[in-house]
């Protein structure tokens, strides 16, 4: 197999690129090594997510849960728009409603403006689930996803330095997110991208719609979608029937079976997964297999990207991951991030970029 060029990929900066993983037990000892320095912000910082990213909140987990009591949950994300004095609003103004808001700050200079959004999102979560279901983690809004959300958010709108995603690819890209949980990085990121396809457990399905259902404005129409996925399911069909009982059609279209008037414009029938996320969705050992599974189906040949984010916790459970990863045909990985590329989230934190060439 020819050896992969991930910078080939516009789709992502190199800048942020590390080494591609070669040695599974050294990428451990950094990683772990990394973690144990981190160090929450002592002040600084005034934006809503404070708590969250320096330690867990009184209703928490020390696994990363960001509120393990309440049914619902309220964030706040704030991210910067750079516009011309012309198209700055005259004052700043808010919306409940929506749940969006801005407020405007002028650059030194005063030919431009930074214009900060904020945008308000209300949470259901499962939490009967999360304290009767053994291993059901998915109801819950953890860490990662809020921290990611708000990373992506930030380096999408900010003109100002440097983004993970080239934007103009990324508004056309195809996107499949495993483990959804609640659906907060449809409800942040979908509307950034042609489509958005939430999946999850079928039980989780309910939540995820709800999710959605809340928070749901024009800027969302056509671009998110929810469907059920079980990895076991998928993990356990035999090879030559998985392309008939999970085909990626049925992930990649707006609308499914039927084309709705938006898809024949944008042609996302029968094409390609651009970029396949999971966040948060290593924890159980007996999934690894499940999971890459799943990974390596959706995954097209020199075509899909594939973005892992894990909160560092049971070391043991990263290296079976990483080295079952690493050791799959074909496949590539490199780590976002390293001592000479820019960091994308804090150290509790890794990014693997997974890259599938032709056999």
């Amino acid at each position: 197999m020819t050896a992969l060029d991930p910078t080939s990929y516009r789709l992502i900066n190199p800048k942020f690129l590390g080494d591609k993983i070669e040695d599974v037990e050294e990428e451990l000892f950094l990683l772990y090594t990394r973690r144990a320095s981190f160090r929450p912000e002592n002040g600084g910082r005034a934006d809503a997510l404070q708590s969250i990213i320096t330690s867990d909140n009184r209703n928490g987990s020390a696994l990363g849960l960001v509120d393990q009591r309440n049914d619902h949950i309220e964030l706040q994300f704030t991210f910067p728009k750079h516009v011309s004095p012309k198209h700055s609003p005259k004052q700043a103004r808010s919306s409940r409603k929506t749940g969006r808001g801005n407020k405007k700050r002028e650059d030194e200079d005063g030919k431009t403006s930074v214009q900060m959004e904020t945008l308000e999102i209300t949470l259901a979560q499962d939490i009967t689930g999360l304290r009767s279901r053994v291993g059901d983690t998915g109801g819950g809004v953890w860490r990662g996803s809020v921290l990611l959300s708000q990373a992506l958010l930030t380096h999408f709108h900010d003109t100002s330095s440097d983004h993970l995603f080239d934007v103009t690819l990324l508004k056309e890209c195809c996107v499949l997110e495993l483990g959804a949980g609640t659906g907060l990085l449809g409800l942040i990121l979908g509307p950034l991208v042609t489509l958005w396809t939430c999946t999850d457990l079928p039980e989780m399905v309910t939540l995820i719609k709800k999710n959605h259902a809340l928070n749901r404005d024009s800027t969302m129409d056509g671009s998110l979608r929810t469907e059920a996925l079980d990895w076991n399911k998928l993990y356990e069909c035999a090879f030559a029937a998985r392309k008939r009982m999970f085909p990626i059609s049925s992930f990649s279209s707006i609308s499914g079976d039927r084309p709705t008037t938006r898809e024949l414009e944008l042609d996302t029938r029968d094409r390609d997964i651009d970029l396949i996320l999971a966040v948060d969705c290593v924890y159980n050992p007996s999934l690894i297999p499940p999971l890459l599974t799943t990974i390596d189906h959706f995954s097209s040949p020199n075509k899909t990207i594939v973005m892992v984010v894990m909160e560092l916790r049971d070391d043991e459970v990263v290296r079976q991951f990483l080295t079952q990863w690493c050791m799959m045909p074909a496949w590539e990985v490199w780590r976002i991030g390293d001592d000479r590329n820019q960091v994308f989230l804090d150290e509790r934190f890794v990014i693997w970029i997974g890259l599938k060439g032709s056999e």
